[in-house]
């Protein structure tokens, strides 16, 4: 039975990478019923090109955040809702691929496995491996993922409380919280993701922030990790 699906898609200056993701929407073998940019207030094109999809609907969010994934999700209509980050790319068929997954197993909560776009280190694709390995075989103890992509069943996001604006990490935190009690899963399908926080504060630094990062939420002190300077908004291009 088809599902009706939305997409949302908080934006703060990403002109250089939102009209790649449109594009792979536009080419998706099973389209989105729905798709939402919810803007945080971009100085730079992020709006104008968000306006040249016409199957857009553009809303004026605020930072953090988690307040656009907020407006986005709690304005989407479908059965289930795709948080996506607006620098990420996708294959033609990731819709199709991952829907029919979410469906089959009966899930209330995924995450896809995220892999480095063309053109990155292979000391960075290691290290997303590494990661991608650790989060599944922890699925069923501590289900993680991240905000570049983020699948929920509409229902339970719609009853909830949403992302949480004070958490910077306010992603990983939904994914923990709707998880307890429900099912949740890594699938197989694949979200084409951005190196540029690898770029811009060094691998090493990076990587050690995100290990030590995964303490803290293992722990569930998902405050601690405010204290690190990883803003929505803030990275380089």
């Amino acid at each position: 039975m088809p599902v009706n699906v939305s997409v949302v898609i908080p934006t703060l200056n990403e002109e250089a990478h939102l009209g790649g993701l449109l594009s792979d929407l536009c080419a998706q073998t099973l389209p989105a019923d729905e798709v939402f940019v919810v803007d945080a207030g971009s100085v730079d094109d992020t709006v104008s090109v968000a306006r040249g999809f016409p199957f857009v609907t553009l809303l004026a969010g605020r930072p953090p955040v988690a307040e656009g994934r907020n407006l986005g999700g709690f304005a989407a209509s479908g059965e289930v809702v795709v948080f996506l980050d607006a620098d990420v790319r996708l294959e033609e068929d990731f819709l199709e691929g991952l829907l029919g997954e979410f469906e089959a197993r009966e899930l209330d909560v995924a995450c896809p496995r995220y892999v480095p776009q063309d053109g990155s280190t292979p000391t960075i694709r290691a290290l997303h491996a590494f990661f991608n390995a650790l989060f599944l075989a922890s699925q069923h103890v501590l289900p993680s993922g991240a905000g570049h992509c983020i699948v929920v069943r509409g229902d339970v996001f719609r009853e909830d409380r949403g992302f949480d604006p004070n958490l910077k990490f306010d992603d990983i935190e939904l994914v923990r919280r709707l998880s307890r009690g429900r099912s949740f899963g890594m699938v197989s399908e694949t979200v084409y993701v951005s190196d540029r926080r690898y770029r811009k504060y060094g691998v090493a630094r990076t990587f050690s922030r995100h290990l030590l990062m995964g303490v803290f939420f293992a722990l569930g002190k998902f405050e601690w990790a405010n204290h690190f300077d990883y803003e929505f908004g803030k990275h380089g291009n």
